[in-house]
């Protein structure tokens, strides 16, 4: 197990497993993903477009109870080919810079 997992467990993060679409963007969010989990500070994004660890990326988030802004860094990002898509091996993960309350409520309530 490696210590960002372990660092996730210790401090009571759930890693939720939702495929929600994602509309992201450094400015406005045009390009679109799909969430390959979420959890209360970061989300892994499937993605055939990715941006470097770094930037900061607008996003939408489409929840069966609305949609919700939210905004984050990049920590790592990996390309590859559309075939790669489903299987979580291509995205970025993007740590949240203060997720409203309104995200966590979804967040609990689509589990």
């Amino acid at each position: 197990m490696g210590l960002h997992s372990m660092e996730h467990r210790k401090q009571g993060w759930r890693r939720y497993r939702r495929r929600i679409e994602v509309r992201y963007g450094p400015g406005t969010p045009h390009f679109t993903g799909y969430s390959g989990n979420l959890s209360r500070s970061g989300i892994m994004v499937r993605a055939i477009r990715v941006f470097g660890p770094g930037i900061v990326l607008n996003m939408d988030l489409d929840f069966p109870g609305g949609t919700i802004r939210l905004r984050g860094t990049v920590t790592w990002a990996r390309e590859g080919s559309v075939q790669l898509l489903p299987t979580g091996r291509i995205g970025m993960g993007i740590k949240l810079i203060d997720p409203p309350e309104e995200y966590f409520k979804l967040l609990e309530s689509a589990s």
